[in-house]
C-alpha cells in the first residue's frame, strides 16, 4: 500500500469512528490529542458544550489539536471520558506519518469553532426576485464564476487565499478560510476583483444574465459549523455570528453598485494592545493592492488597482473621512463607510466601481465626520493623495 493510500485509509477509519460517536449531531468533538498511531477524542454531548462555553471557552476557541495534559484537563472540565481510536498510521510531522493538520480538518466537521476576527463580504443581487428563473440561475452562476476567478488570480500572484462561501438565496457570504490580518487584506482585494470581473461581464455579456450587485465588507467574530446531509456533516462550512448579522443589516440599506465597509477594530497580529480600525485597514489594503500590478481582469493586465473611502478632503493639511450610521429594523446603529475603486489596465482603460459621494442621496444613513489620529492622518495622507480626489 502506498503512503497516499495509507493516509486515505486512516482518514476513512477515523471518519467512521467519529461518525459513530457523533450520533447525527447529538455529540460534538471539542478537542483531540495523539500518541503514535492512537488518537484520543474529547466527545461531549452538544447541549453540554453550549452550556459550558462561558466557563470553558476552549470548547469553541483555540486549537482542536492539544497536548496530552491540556487535553485531559478539558475532558475533566467537561466530564467526558476520552475516546481512543487506533489508526493504521502513526500521527506526526515525520515522513510516512499522518499530518495532524489533516486530522484537524476532518475533526472540524464534527465541531463548532469560534473565530474572533475574520473578514467577510456579502454580495446581494439587485432585483433578483423580479428576474425570471433562468435569469436567476444565470446571475448566481455568473457571480460564482467571478468569486472563483478572484481566488485563482490571487493565487497566481502569490497571495494566500482560500475563498469559501455560503448562499443567502439572492447572493453569497464569502470569506477566506485563512486567518490573520494579511488574510483579511486578501479578502478585501478579492472583493475588488470580484466586482471588477462582474463589471467586465456586464459590459461584455447579456445584462439579464449578469447581476447588478451591492456589496458589504466587515471584520468581526463568528462561529463555523457544518450542516448535516444524510448521515454525515457536509464537507464545507457555514458561518454565523456578529459579523454576518452586521453585514445583513448593512446590505439592507446599501444601494445598487455601492460598496459599503463596516466600522470595525481589529488587533494587529502578534502586537499586543495594538489594533487597526476601518480607515487604517483600508490604508494597508491600498498599499497591498499597489503591489499587484499585472493581475488580469478579463484579458487586460491591470497597471493600477486602487481603493479609498469617500469623503476625504484637504483643509489646511488635514484629512477627514466621512462615516455613516445606519439604523436597522431593531433600532440599533451600525457605523460604516462608502468605498470607491479605480482600475486602470495596460491599454489605458479606466473603470470606477462603487457609488460616488455625490450620488449617495438615496443612501438612508446619517453622516458624520470620522476623527483620525495623528498616526492615521500621516499614513493615510500618502495613500489618499493619489487615490481619492475630493468626491
Amino acid at each position: 500500500m502506498s503512503y497516499r493510500e495509507a493516509v486515505a485509509e486512516a482518514l476513512r477509519e477515523l471518519d467512521l469512528a467519529i461518525n459513530a460517536t457523533w450520533r447525527l449531531g447529538q455529540y460534538m468533538v471539542v478537542g483531540w490529542s495523539h500518541e503514535g498511531p492512537t488518537v484520543h477524542l474529547c466527545v461531549v454531548p452538544t447541549q453540554r458544550v453550549f452550556e459550558a462555553s462561558v466557563t470553558v471557552p476552549q470548547v469553541f476557541q483555540g486549537q482542536r489539536h492539544m497536548a496530552p495534559d491540556p487535553f485531559l484537563n478539558l475532558c475533566k472540565d467537561l466530564q467526558a471520558r476520552p475516546t481512543r481510536i487506533i489508526l493504521p498510521l502513526a500521527v506526526g510531522e515525520g515522513k510516512e506519518e499522518l499530518p495532524p493538520a489533516v486530522i484537524d480538518n476532518l475533526i472540524r466537521r464534527y465541531s463548532v469553532t469560534r473565530t474572533n476576527h475574520r473578514a467577510v463580504m456579502l454580495f446581494d443581487i439587485v432585483g433578483f426576485s423580479r428576474a425570471s428563473s433562468i435569469e436567476q440561475v444565470a446571475q448566481l452562476n455568473s457571480l460564482e464564476y467571478s468569486i472563483n476567478g478572484a481566488n485563482k488570480k490571487l493565487r497566481q500572484v502569490g497571495v494566500d487565499a482560500e475563498l469559501a462561501r455560503s448562499t443567502v438565496g439572492d447572493g453569497f457570504y464569502v470569506w477566506n478560510r485563512m486567518t490573520g490580518l494579511q488574510a483579511d487584506i486578501a479578502t478585501y482585494i478579492s472583493l475588488i476583483l470580484i466586482l471588477a470581473d462582474n463589471a467586465r461581464a456586464r459590459r461584455e455579456g447579456n445584462p439579464g444574465f449578469v447581476p447588478v450587485i451591492r456589496s458589504c465588507f466587515a471584520i468581526g467574530p463568528h462561529y463555523s459549523y457544518h450542516q448535516v446531509e444524510g448521515t454525515s456533516p457536509r464537507g464545507f462550512e457555514y458561518i454565523v455570528g456578529e459579523v454576518t448579522i452586521t453585514l445583513a443589516r448593512l446590505i439592507s440599506k446599501t444601494l445598487a453598485n455601492q460598496v459599503v465597509i463596516g466600522g470595525f477594530k481589529r488587533p494587529l497580529d502578534n502586537v499586543p494592545g495594538r489594533e487597526v480600525d476601518t480607515p487604517m485597514f483600508m490604508t494597508q489594503a491600498a498599499a497591498a493592492m499597489a503591489k499587484l500590478t499585472g493581475i488580469e481582469v478579463g484579458d487586460a493586465p491591470l497597471t493600477e488597482l486602487r481603493s479609498y473611502l469617500t469623503g476625504a478632503e484637504l483643509k489646511e493639511g488635514r484629512y477627514g473621512v466621512e462615516g455613516f450610521k445606519i439604523k436597522d429594523k431593531h433600532g440599533y446603529l451600525h457605523e460604516c463607510f462608502n468605498a470607491n475603486v479605480v482600475l486602470v489596465d495596460e491599454a489605458g482603460g479606466r473603470s470606477e466601481l462603487g457609488v460616488k459621494r455625490s450620488e449617495l442621496g438615496e443612501f438612508e444613513a446619517d453622516r458624520f465626520r470620522y476623527d483620525l489620529s495623528a498616526e492615521q492622518m500621516v499614513r493615510m495622507f500618502a495613500q489618499m493623495k493619489e487615490t481619492a480626489p475630493a468626491s
